[in-house]
Parts: structure tokens; C-alpha cells; sequence
């Protein structure tokens, strides 16, 4: 900047008076000859006189030009929407040069309606998976690694749900509302998941019965009044699985490692208050005569009391 006002004066004062239309078409302009350049050369003419008058005096169209020959529909328009500073890094100017270039709606579209144009905003869209773009997902993201957590929840997502397609999730994600969050998209999704793993329970009886769909657990955790409705990722994952008990009482199992089988982890009521010694004592038994492992508990009344008092911060 510095010689091209040196070589044409008042190219750095009409920088700073400029519109921010015109202000990031010249940091545009700029950054394309820092990015060919590589580093700058004091013997080499970086700046030649035509390219330093086109910033003093040239239109926003005439100054992208000069930089970049072809200049992409709608590139003068995303500029204007970083604002009067400059973005951090040069490349990214050439970044959303190159998204219109190669004619990328979606990305283009995503920017447009995410407000302000940022290095983050930047960061996050090219860490999105493809099918993800949108502005929804830019204003509720914030940073590179958590888009690809994003990506990879949406993934989990869909291997447990054959509804949750790749349309259905783009278009939950463009009808999301103002108030509306990932998080809750994504369970809302997974709440429809009928790709469930095998239970350690496959057939049920008139006391012990599994709890093998979404929709049984959700039920369940509504007649229960419990945090069920919070650990169906788990469920859908294997790492838990949930059974009723007489209709009195929830079972949780938990898998051993390496495949050994399953271990009967605990046994919750309603509203998680404490479950009486007597209903854990029949679950166990009915559990002991299926096979199923347990945490041998008989090391003496006074701490199963302190259990029973304090079952209520459990499952909470």
C-alpha cells in the first residue's frame, strides 16, 4: 500500500475515506498481488503505475479488473459484506474469489445471509461439509473444529436413521427458526431413528420387557418423568440399553468390553427418587436367572442405606 501511494499520492488517504464497497476491493486487489508475489521483492515492481492509478481512481469493477481479470458475478457484492476492515489473511479474499469462480451457490448463498463476512465465518464454511452450507448453520457455528464435530454428529445421525437423508437434513436445516439451535435439530432427528442396535434382551416376558424402539423409550421417559429423553444417543449407539421392569421400574444394562456381554448397571423409578431395596432385590434376581452380570453390591447396610438416601442425585 505503502508504494502504490508512493508511485500514485493519495492512495492510502482514499483507501480510508472509501466505501466499504470500494475499501475491499482494494484489500481484494491487494491480496491477489501479495498471494502471486509470494513475498515481496524490493527489485521486483509489484506495483506497476497502471494498477496504483486503478486504486487511486478506478471504479470497484475497474480495481478487480486490474487484479483479477475475470471477475465473478456477485464477488463486488460479498466484499461489501466484510465491512470496512480488512479480512486477516489475503487468501482469504482469493478463497471467496474462487467460490464464485467455480460457480459454488451454496457456499455463495450461505455467506449472503450470515451477515458480516468473517475469517471465522470463512473458517467454518470450509470446514462444513458441502451438504450442510447454509446460513443457518454459519450464524450457529463458531469455529472450524466444531463444524467438523457438526459433520460428524450429522453422520451418527444418519447411520442410525434411514429418514434422517440428505435432503431431510438440509431442509431442517433452511426451516430452522431464529430461536431454533443444532443441537435440538440434531436430536429432533435422532428421535426418529429406527436403525436401533441389537438389545442384550431380544425377547421379553411378562416382567422383563426391552425397550428396543425410539419410540418405546421416549414413552418411557415420559411416564417416568426421568432424564431417559436425554441418553437416546446412547441408546442408539450401544453403549446403553434400557428395559421395564413390571411396569415399576427402568433397567439399565451397560456393554463389558471386547464383546463380553452386557452388565445390569442400575434400576430407576419415577422421577428418580430412591428405588426401594426390595424392587432392586427382584430385578436382580430376574436378571441373575437370564444370565446377566452385575456389580456384586453386598458390602453392608449402612452403605446400601446411604444409596437408598441418596438414589435422588443419580440419573438426575
Amino acid at each position: 500500500m505503502i508504494r502504490a501511494d508512493d508511485e500514485a499520492p493519495g492512495t492510502i488517504a482514499r483507501v480510508l475515506t472509501a466505501a466499504p464497497a470500494r475499501r475491499q476491493a482494494i484489500f481484494s486487489a491487494l491480496a491477489a498481488h501479495e498471494v502471486k508475489a509470494g513475498v515481496f521483492d524490493a527489485g521486483e515492481d509489484l506495483f506497476p503505475q497502471s494498477f496504483a492509478e486503478v486504486i487511486r481512481h478506478g471504479r470497484v469493477a475497474d480495481i478487480l479488473r486490474a487484479a483479477f481479470g475475470d471477475v465473478p458475478e456477485g464477488y463486488p457484492g460479498l466484499l461489501e459484506r466484510i465491512g470496512e476492515r480488512p479480512l486477516d489473511r489475503p487468501g482469504d479474499y482469493l478463497a471467496i474469489h474462487q467460490m464464485l469462480a467455480r460457480n459454488d451457490v451454496r457456499a455463495a448463498d450461505a455467506l449472503r445471509g450470515a451477515g458480516r463476512i468473517t475469517r471465522r465465518k470463512l473458517e467454518v464454511l470450509s470446514a462444513l461439509d458441502v451438504r450442510w452450507h447454509h446460513s443457518n448453520t454459519l450464524v450457529r457455528i463458531d469455529t472450524g473444529p466444531e463444524a467438523l464435530t457438526f459433520n460428524a454428529a450429522v453422520n451418527f445421525v444418519q447411520s442410525v436413521s434411514t429418514r434422517a437423508t440428505d435432503e431431510a437434513v438440509a431442509q431442517a436445516i433452511a426451516l430452522m427458526r431464529p430461536t431454533s439451535t443444532l443441537p435440538r435439530l440434531l436430536d429432533r432427528l435422532l428421535r426418529r431413528a429406527d436403525r436401533m442396535p441389537p438389545h442384550p434382551l431380544p425377547v421379553g416376558d411378562d416382567q422383563l420387557r426391552p425397550l428396543a424402539t425410539m419410540r418405546a423409550l421416549i414413552e418411557a421417559g415420559r411416564r417416568y418423568r426421568n432424564c431417559l429423553s436425554h441418553r437416546l444417543a446412547e441408546v442408539a449407539a450401544g453403549k446403553m440399553a434400557v428395559a421395564e421392569f413390571r411396569d415399576e421400574c427402568l433397567v439399565e444394562f451397560r456393554p463389558l468390553t471386547q464383546g463380553a456381554g452386557w452388565i445390569l448397571r442400575d434400576v430407576h423409578i419415577e422421577r428418580n427418587a430412591p428405588t426401594p431395596l426390595t424392587l432392586i432385590a427382584a430385578v436382580e434376581s430376574k436378571c441373575d436367572a437370564l444370565g446377566f452380570a452385575r456389580i456384586d453390591e453386598v458390602v453392608g447396610g449402612d452403605w446400601k442405606s446411604y444409596r437408598r438416601f441418596t438414589g435422588e442425585l443419580e440419573w438426575g
